[in-house]
């Protein structure tokens, strides 16, 4: 773990400290979907850290920290592992997150880490029926908002489109 340099890291590491976990919001812009993440799971409960991509981001902000409650209190969540706990009308899946996309995706935790390795994990949200992304009768709203994070090169946002 690193030392602070300035109140953002400072209230991270308090986050950490006090709570077990700090989630960063991540907005959305040209390169890709709005998403929220863990920072301090590994650390403090040696769980994967979390990702969610596509919700709104207070939305995002709350799944995660119910997560980390649940968590905190012993649960344990892995790759395939499915729960209906944190969206009234949706499911979550757990995907492991190649670290191959923890750069575009997971800084902070680089930062917090200093270089050690740690293991994350996707939340995937299902759509209202249920289905997931990787489905093909999903919602196509629900695919575009919510990239799988697959080890497949690149993240879809930095692959160019000739029209």
């Amino acid at each position: 773990m690193r030392e602070p340099k300035d109140e953002h890291e400072r209230k991270a590491l308090a986050d950490v400290q006090e709570h077990g976990w700090h989630v960063l919001k991540v907005m959305e812009d040209d390169r890709g979907p709005a998403f929220a993440y863990t920072v301090g799971l590994y650390h403090s409960f040696g769980h994967p850290e979390l990702i969610i991509v596509g919700l709104p981001l207070d939305v995002g902000h709350s799944v995660l920290n119910i997560a980390g409650e649940s968590i905190r209190r012993g649960m344990r969540y892995s790759e395939g592992t499915q729960s209906d706990e944190f969206l009234e009308d949706r499911a979550c899946a757990f995907r492991r997150m190649p670290e191959s996309h923890y750069r575009h995706y997971l800084g902070w935790d680089l930062w917090f880490y200093d270089g050690a390795p740690f293991p994350a994990l996707q939340m995937i949200w299902a759509d209202q029926q249920g289905r997931w992304p990787w489905e093909p009768t999903v919602d196509p709203g629900v695919r575009e908002r919510q990239p799988v994070i697959e080890d497949q090169g690149d993240p879809p946002w930095t692959s160019t489109s000739v029209g």
